[in-house]
């Protein structure tokens, strides 16, 4: 029972990256459908599932190499969307044109980026003896859960925070990449 709480809390902590990204990239689509929201849930719940199963079946004797990027990769990546949101509200003539694009590379960008740390913690569970499966699941559903609901919760935020929006978004990604760094 412990273990399956352990597991449980794991799963939930890697989906906070996904978490806090679907609300940054949601906060200026006052016009967001729930399949975006949907598409987003599903996107970043894959990955979290997909990525400890990854990690688990990688050789060991790589391990050292994808822990000592990992971090970075992932970092440069959400700062990079988070650079690309800046430019793109700054350079907007419309302000009233919604932000980011919810498109396929955003969203498969995002994805991976936020799921290098569920790669890193397949490792662990493996070698610990614990089960990635089990990992897998979890974190993929609560993922999916969690992105999904902060897809909706970032549009609320972003009608109350108008213009700003898109600025405020790319800020905290920028929060969530120092985050990254800090933790590893």
């Amino acid at each position: 029972m412990t273990s399956y709480l352990s597991t449980l809390a794991t799963a939930a902590s890697i989906a906070m990256d996904a978490f806090s990204v679907s609300i940054c990239m949601c906060i200026c689509h006052e016009d967001l459908a729930q399949h975006d929201a949907l598409t987003l849930g599903g996107a970043f719940g894959i990955s979290q599932f997909g990525m400890p199963l990854i990690g688990a079946m990688i050789a060991a004797n790589i391990t050292g190499l994808l822990n000592s990027w990992a971090t970075w990769i992932a970092a440069l990546l959400i700062v990079w969307v988070a650079l690309n949101m800046m430019r793109e509200a700054y350079f907007r003539k419309d302000k009233t044109e919604s932000c980011m694009k919810i498109t396929l590379i955003n969203v498969i960008l995002l994805a991976f980026a936020t799921s290098i740390d569920a790669l890193i913690v397949g490792f662990s569970i493996k070698s610990s003896g614990g089960s990635a499966m089990l990992l897998a699941i979890s974190a993929g559903a609560i993922t999916f859960l969690l992105s999904f609901l902060g897809a909706l919760g970032g549009k609320k935020l972003g009608e109350k925070i108008g213009i700003y929006a898109e600025y405020a978004g790319a800020t905290v990604l920028m929060l969530v990449a120092l985050n990254i760094l800090i933790k590893n």
